[in-house]
């Protein structure tokens, strides 16, 4: 347990120092928009998963396995929160980032890193046909199946979803495509929860809405300037 302790600690300071700026940056605006709003039990937990889940992103796109910790927390705050905004393919999506993540990076804390130490695996042309080819033969039947489970956006979420959870499949597989995904994944749920916040039923879309941008703006920098982007491996 202290060696786990120690490792921690030494995770949490290795933030480089774009990440600690878009981390100090999120927790301001963040807290702004709590303290300035009526403060429910509903707001707290989504500053908490908010904050948690912001950490858990900045940590991926360095490469640091400590993201595995703080996606499990922010996910159990997303998934209360999901499930009160009746965006119920999202609840599934954060089961599945933690079941393909986020327990695999607690459970092998001293290994995971080398699984991309010497450069990630990409995608062929062949993979990502198949990958487009089954995100779109897929988001359909998902959509109206949300749709009969009363979704309150199965339009979007339905596609949050497939996205989703196929990038989380290349996370755990070690795929340094990952983060193409991840925006597609993003820019999705920006567009969900634009529509909560017009639509004005969840109280959370707000906060929902700039930490998905903060994840796309993590992502961009995932995909084009960290250790996920680096040498091409296992190519086949």
């Amino acid at each position: 347990m202290m060696n786990y302790l120690k490792w921690l600690g030494t995770e949490l300071k290795s933030i480089n120092a774009a990440g600690g700026v878009m981390l100090a940056f999120i927790i301001g605006v963040q807290l702004a928009f709590y303290l300035s709003a009526p403060i429910t039990g509903l707001s707290t937990i989504t500053l908490v998963a908010t904050l948690v889940g912001s950490a858990c992103t900045v940590y991926m796109m360095i490469g640091k396995p400590i993201n595995g910790l703080l996606g499990l927390i922010s996910a159990i705050g997303f998934v209360y929160i999901n499930w009160t905004a009746g965006h119920y393919a999202s609840v599934l999506d954060q089961l599945v980032f933690v079941a393909l993540i986020d327990l695999p990076l607690i459970f092998t804390w001293k290994t995971w890193g080398h699984k991309v130490e010497n450069g990630v695996k990409f995608l062929t042309k062949t993979g990502w046909l198949l990958t487009i080819a089954f995100i779109l033969i897929a988001w359909y039947p998902m959509m109206l199946a949300y749709q009969t489970l009363g979704d309150t956006n199965p339009l979007w979420d339905s596609i949050v979803l497939i996205i989703g959870a196929m990038a989380s499949l290349y996370v755990f597989k070690g795929y340094g495509d990952s983060y193409t995904l991840w925006l597609a994944s993003d820019a999705v749920n920006i567009l969900l929860w634009v529509s909560a916040l017009f639509a004005g039923y969840s109280a959370s879309s707000l906060p929902m809405l700039l930490t998905m941008s903060f994840y796309l703006a993590t992502a961009l920098y995932g995909r084009f300037w960290s250790i996920w982007r680096g040498n091409k491996v296992g190519n086949k």
